[in-house]
């Protein structure tokens, strides 16, 4: 089934983004005749979509941020349909960390006549489990600790801007105080004490733009996990370019490897997690590598 399939989050783009399609229609002919997916929730959106998938369609752009990439990887996955269906990311949301790690145009008219003749690609995903049963997936980038903070302030926005990270971060900085924990990678004991941060990623950037894992590849079926210890407070701000700039590998602070699957144990309350710029109920839990399981059009 050849069908071209748009899902659009309505809320996107600071509520532009179905203005943005239409004038993406207009400007594409390929377009004319496409079905569209617009919904008011994820559930009205998951309703409409899953017959579709069940009757074979094989791509599915969808013009959003890196949420609505992670609700629609979700629901592929959930229905076994993630290494088939292919994704085609049109970047409209505040972050956009997915298609930047990807090297997609970050114009939407430029990144869809990419998408339109693209390739699929097969990429690794993330399961995450948490100790009380409940289960997630995640296409990008899962994180723990300062960065639940991050998402909570900037979720609450109507209409972030483009600084609004930066301003959540900065905010978060003040407020945060790191949180002692127990994290194994693939079985063994790798840290116990205080975290500032702790990065389970697939994808290179998180935040708008910071490059927190600059050595993440999508299909190498590993995870590259950062983690950041107790760093003192004066230096917070001093240090938060280097996450722009990928150079915080190299720091006193910052632990990093590759791993096939990460146990997260908290030993005092956790913020919420950071799941693909979504935020989640944290807890002890389980991060494990999904080889080749999403395909994605670059």
């Amino acid at each position: 089934m050849t069908e071209i399939v748009a899902v659009i989050n309505p809320a996107a783009g600071g509520g532009t983004a179905c203005a943005v399609w239409e004038e993406l229609r207009r400007a594409e002919p390929r377009l004319a005749q496409a079905r569209v997916v617009q919904a008011p929730s994820r559930e009205a959106q998951r309703a409409e979509l899953a017959p579709l998938i069940e009757a074979g369609i094989e791509r599915l752009l969808v013009l959003g941020g890196d949420g609505s990439l992670h609700a629609i990887a979700n629901l592929l996955l959930e229905m076994g349909q993630g290494a088939r269906v292919a994704i085609g990311p049109v970047p409209l949301g505040t972050g956009a960390d997915f298609v930047r790690g990807l090297g997609l145009p970050r114009d939407p008219r430029a990144c869809v006549a990419r998408l339109l003749t693209a390739r699929a690609r097969p990429i690794d995903a993330l399961a995450v489990v948490t100790d009380d049963g409940r289960r997630v997936f995640v296409i990008n980038v899962a994180s723990a600790g300062i960065s639940g903070l991050v998402d909570e302030a900037v979720n609450a926005l109507v209409r972030p801007g483009q600084a609004a990270y930066l301003r959540a971060t900065l905010g978060a900085v003040r407020r945060y105080r790191p949180v002692a924990c127990r994290v194994s990678v693939d079985g063994a004991l790798w840290y116990q004490g205080d975290i500032l941060l702790l990065v389970v990623a697939n994808g290179r950037y998180f935040g708008r733009g910071m490059h927190i894992s600059p050595r993440a590849e999508l299909d190498d079926g590993l995870a590259d996990v950062v983690l950041v210890g107790a760093v003192p407070r004066w230096q917070l701000a001093v240090r938060l370019p280097q996450l722009y700039f990928g150079t915080h590998l190299e720091s006193r602070y910052v632990q990093w490897r590759r791993g096939r699957e990460v146990r997260l144990e908290p030993l005092a309350p956790l913020p919420s997690f950071d799941l693909d710029g979504e935020n989640w109920p944290s807890g002890a839990a389980r991060f494990a590598v999904l080889p080749a399981a999403l395909r994605v059009l670059v």
